[in-house]
């Protein structure tokens, strides 16, 4: 079976008069009986006021939460419209008045009971919400105590509770307006007299009636109430003219959706037109965007061949550097070796060198050699491994024509190697560090 939320959401979200029957049906054995009892037994009148609860019901229903208690709901509002429609100050006195005469003697008869039962509803009225849908739910929906639990988001061992706390402070209620009746009475009382029978028709009388007023508009309800205090001349003339309005109901609400229709057509077109606005702009958009990332590009490329270009120059700054260094260590050299060379040119009388002025010549002579491969490797960009020939380095050594290397004092050989090693003599101890 579908639950009652479900069926009231379908009701509010399609206006679904299925759904809006099955309610109906299902909860108006709750609403009639409350009203008959609140109209102390009046038949036709508990039928009206069924019919404007259900009524309302149908117009209120798209402002009610979706979890809404439709038992507690409907039960409050039932009680609600009884005592507007019979201005009950006066009647319910008189019945408390009945009821406490009937106290004075014990009797706990059907017939008693059931004189009980308008101030019982008004009792449970005052209950707070939480109580109040418990005992509805319990006794007015007679539903079982698991069910109970459900409906109100507990189990049913907290529904239990819930219900007998209920029942205690029904029974305080009552307890003041001098009714003494235990919480145990109070249950049979609401087991045996809480649900009437429905007279035959009624049920669809009332869906019929509901829907057609709520579609009429709101003022259909005011009339219901209106209905329910007037003579049976006028219950005559008004029910002619609410068979017009039902009647032209259909026409009405026809009236109200083509215009609803014309409404959203508007709404559509203008829709359209803005959607039209905003395709233009997006494309405007997009191709700004589209330029911006080319130029950003670019933008990029040039910066980076920037970066290599700055590091190329710094590179080759440094390598002048090191050449102008270069020339000046292989111009000292050369100096040291032209001198060498005029000594070693001179008498031999002229040339006695102690073993440490040998020694100290072979040196420079070794860096001079040295500073030429280095400044052959560097103008020719050679790897450290390279290796290097006398013919390599005589144009940077400065030499008598006849003379391919530098000579050694102690008359060693000279060897070159490679450019990462250093010129090595021949005579021991001759050796750069």
């Amino acid at each position: 079976m579908i639950d009652s939320r479900q069926l009231f959401a379908e009701f509010v979200r399609n206006g679904s008069e299925t759904a809006f029957r099955e309610l109906v049906e299902r909860y108006l054995s709750l609403v009639y009986s409350v009203a008959l009892r609140l109209v102390n037994g009046d038949r036709h009148l508990a039928e009206d006021i069924a019919q404007t609860v259900f009524v309302d019901l149908a117009r209120l229903a798209p402002s009610l939460s979706r979890n809404v208690l439709l038992g507690g709901w409907l039960h409050r509002h039932t009680c609600f419209l009884a005592a507007r429609t019979l201005r009950g100050e006066r009647r319910r006195q008189s019945r408390e008045r009945q009821v406490a005469e009937m106290n004075a003697t014990p009797d706990h008869s059907a017939a008693n009971l059931a004189q009980l039962a308008p101030v019982l509803d008004d009792a449970i009225n005052q209950l707070g919400a939480s109580d109040r849908a418990a005992i509805v739910a319990r006794f007015f929906e007679q539903r079982d105590l698991r069910s109970v639990g459900a409906a109100l988001g507990t189990t049913e061992e907290a529904a239990r509770k819930r219900v007998n706390r209920a029942l205690e402070k029904l029974h305080s209620l009552l307890g003041r307006r001098g009714i003494a009746l235990s919480a145990a009475g109070l249950g049979s009382l609401l087991a045996a007299e809480a649900i009437a029978a429905v007279p035959a028709g009624l049920a669809a009388t009332v869906s019929t009636g509901a829907i057609a007023g709520a579609a009429a508009g709101s003022g259909t309800a005011l009339i219901l109430l209106k209905f329910m205090s007037m003579t049976p001349l006028k219950i005559a003339l008004v029910s002619a003219l609410a068979g017009a309005v039902v009647v032209a109901a259909p026409f009405t609400v026809r009236r109200q959706a083509q215009s609803q229709l014309r409404n959203e057509n508007e709404s559509l077109r203008r829709q359209v037109a803005e959607f039209a606005q905003l395709s233009g702009e997006n494309s405007r958009l997009s191709n700004e965007l589209a330029q911006a990332s080319r130029t950003s590009a670019l933008a990029t490329d040039e910066h980076a061949e920037l970066l290599r270009l700055r590091g190329l120059v710094a590179g080759l700054r440094q390598e002048t550097e090191e050449l102008a260094h270069l020339r000046s260590d292989n111009q000292a050299l050369r100096t040291q070796a032209a001198a060498a060379s005029r000594a070693a040119a001179a008498p031999a009388a002229n040339r006695q060198f102690s073993a440490v002025q040998m020694q100290n010549q072979c040196l420079n002579n070794l860096r001079q050699l040295d500073a030429a491969k280095q400044q052959y490797a560097l103008e020719r960009h050679l790897s450290a491994t390279n290796s290097v020939v006398v013919e390599n380095i005589q144009p940077y050594l400065r030499l008598p024509p006849n003379q391919t290397l530098p000579l050694c004092p102690a008359g060693g050989t000279y060897t070159l190697g490679r450019i990462d090693e250093m010129p090595t003599c021949s005579i021991p101890g001759h050796s750069l560090p």
